[in-house]
């Protein structure tokens, strides 16, 4: 059984360009792991875009992000497509 993907995402009133928050549950036939907290950010003019969690830190003074969770291409591309596919969805939906 390929793994499914379900994302649960959320619209949330923040500052631009951050947008949406999703959690993303990854079922297989092995059992589910969920990813939270993995993000949508919009710009004007621009498409939305996906990002998995990650975790700013602060190097030689310059803010960095490390990822939190690190997934194979195929799945990391699948799993940011359904965040999108979702968040438009919501958005124009409205």
């Amino acid at each position: 059984m390929p793994t499914r993907i379900v994302v649960s995402l959320v619209i949330i009133p923040t500052k631009p360009p951050l947008r949406a928050l999703a959690d993303v549950a990854l079922q297989s036939s092995e059992g589910e792991i969920t990813i939270r907290r993995c993000a949508v950010f919009e710009k004007e003019g621009q498409p939305p875009w996906a990002s998995l969690p990650r975790l700013q830190v602060d190097k030689n003074g310059k803010k960095q992000y490390v990822p939190l969770i690190e997934l194979s291409r195929d799945l990391k591309t699948r799993v940011v497509d359904a965040v999108l596919a979702e968040y438009k969805a919501k958005t124009y939906a409205r």
